[in-house]
């Protein structure tokens, strides 16, 4: 059970915080923030809030409002939670989209694909580095969609794919987002999960001859529970 997901309200209140003046428009849209939190709650290094925070609001608010930034703080840290349970209880990601065109709903992919961008730039882990082949597929769709190879091709003069092979890769990579969000998060987690400790001695049964060699069984001597005083 997700206990700290956000209620529909809870998000809409949240989201109207982070429009509001006490940030001076420099904070992420609720979209951004979700992918941004993705990838922070994703990294295989421990990215803390003390870190991660000033990258959502950019800068402190007013002092004198002090009273709604609590209230925000509570909310982002709680819609924080939300995304780690999601991530980590294997449950699909309730993508939080905007639309591109009111006419025709257009998923915004591109604003909550930067948002991850973002966060995975905080990790000190090299994500991309030589080796990490499995981890450079599972981040293609979320770079395609965040504009990058396309921005890359325009700044050198080339255009990156004909509209409609483009158009047509870019419905692909959404289809398969949910998959690559959720095998980033596992590829990390799985590298770096504790190895279980191999018993190295035999365990002793309770009502066995204790090995220290008083004669008395386990239970009854060295295995006996201690009472502290």
């Amino acid at each position: 059970m997700l206990t700290n997901t956000l209620s529909k309200q809870e998000l809409t209140r949240l989201e109207e915080l982070l429009a509001s003046p006490i940030f001076n428009g420099n904070a992420m849209s609720l979209d951004k923030l979700q992918g941004f939190l993705c990838a922070v709650i994703s990294a295989p290094d421990n990215i803390a809030p003390g870190r991660w925070i000033h990258e959502v609001v950019k800068i402190g608010p007013e002092h004198e409002l002090m009273g709604l930034v609590q209230e925000f703080m509570a909310l982002v840290m709680r819609f924080y939670n939300g995304v780690a349970s999601e991530l980590g209880e294997n449950q699909p990601i309730k993508f939080i989209l905007k639309s591109l065109l009111v006419a025709d709903q257009q998923p915004d992919y591109q604003t909550w694909c930067e948002g991850y961008i973002l966060g995975w730039g905080l990790s000190t882990e090299e994500w991309l580095s030589t080796g990490n082949e499995p981890l450079k597929k599972l981040t293609f769709p979320i770079l395609l969609l965040s504009g990058a190879f396309k921005e890359e091709s325009e700044r050198r003069g080339k255009k990156y794919l004909p509209d409609e092979e483009y158009a047509k890769l870019q419905q692909e990579c959404a289809d398969t987002l949910p998959k690559s969000v959720a095998g980033i998060y596992h590829y990390w987690h799985f590298r770096t999960k504790p190895v279980p400790t191999k018993r190295e001695t035999t365990k002793i049964g309770r009502n066995e001859t204790c090995p220290c060699g008083s004669g008395l069984k386990f239970k009854q001597c060295c295995g006996k529970e201690r009472t502290l005083h």
